[in-house]
């Protein structure tokens, strides 16, 4: 199945929120009472190999951001954590264990060993993002 867009925007936009009430644990506000404000971005990358991903960003106004990535037949969502240069992004489900880290318009995919290591292994390398298609 494939997901659109917008759709996966949505998705990303309930995750983020579901993610944020919960790290502060209580429900956010209705919205009534606080507007909701955020920027959302697809961006598709073509990485070594001729191997092509995407990825919606979803950057809230309180500073959080959040990405969704479709890989390997699963979506999962990342929440973003500032890194030295650039944007690590980390799955939010720990059992894959996935991180995405971008500077600029260069990205690359790895996983963090379950093993004693712990040591991170590139699976994507060199990605980097492509001009958004006119439709």
């Amino acid at each position: 199945m494939k997901t659109t867009r917008p759709a996966l925007t949505l998705l990303v936009l309930t995750m983020a929120l579901a993610t944020n009430a919960f790290a502060q644990g209580s429900p956010p506000p209705p919205p009534a009472q606080q507007p909701l404000m955020f920027s959302s971005q697809a961006v598709q990358y073509r990485c070594d190999g001729g191997t092509e991903i995407e990825l919606v960003y979803l950057n809230l106004a309180n500073g959080n951001a959040f990405a969704a990535l479709h890989f390997e037949g699963r979506t999962l969502m990342l929440q973003g954590r500032r890194a030295t240069t650039g944007v690590r992004f980390i799955a939010l489900d720990e059992q894959y264990s996935l991180r995405w880290y971008t500077q600029g318009m260069k990205g690359e995919l790895s996983f963090l060993a379950a093993d004693h290591t712990a040591q991170e292994k590139t699976l994507l390398s060199n990605c980097f993002a492509q001009p958004a298609k006119k439709r």
